[in-house]
């Protein structure tokens, strides 16, 4: 069975839990389209690389973006504020993946976000394959194959196994 949803219900999801902070300003969309990246590389780690949806992320100045959420949250910030109120029904290994992103991302500001997401080969070989003459940013050339994210999944791969040492550990704690 297929997991594949719209990113537009992941972007809810995270909405729905105020992770977008500071809400409706440039920050809060930042920090939503990292929490985006973030999950779905968490997602293709722990489902063989299998992706929630098939959308492809932009390499902008401040890291990974799904172009449409952006413009939506830039637009109708206030219907997908509102749409962010009902009842969100995931499969329940999207659902796990978007927990663990929270658990693990959800603290941290725009900035830290994206300073992370800098980390990413991909972001910076399709950012400059993006800049033209002056600085101009050719999104079509922004756009990153899955492929060129799987080969660099061993990144949150890691991050993935110091969350699970961290959550094993505060179970044995518990005992």
């Amino acid at each position: 069975m297929t997991n594949i949803v719209e990113p537009k219900k992941i972007a809810e999801w995270f909405i729905q839990r105020n992770l977008d902070t500071p809400t409706n300003t440039g920050k809060g969309n930042m920090k939503l389209q990292k929490l985006l990246f973030f999950s779905q590389l968490i997602y293709m780690c722990k489902n063989n690389g299998e992706t929630m949806y098939n959308e492809m992320f932009s390499a902008f100045d401040n890291g990974m973006v799904l172009e449409p959420i952006r413009q939506e949250y830039l637009k109708n910030y206030k219907q997908l504020k509102q749409d962010s109120t009902k009842n969100i029904i995931l499969p329940e290994k999207v659902e796990e993946a978007l927990i663990i992103t929270e658990e693990i991302f959800g603290k941290c500001t725009a900035d830290e976000l994206s300073e992370l997401s800098h980390q990413f080969d991909a972001w910076s070989k399709y950012l400059n394959l993006s800049i033209e003459g002056d600085n101009y940013h050719n999104k079509s050339k922004a756009m990153v194959p899955y492929e060129e994210l799987e080969k660099e999944l061993y990144r949150m791969n890691k991050v993935l196994k110091a969350y699970e040492k961290r959550n094993l550990n505060d179970e044995e704690e518990d005992y």
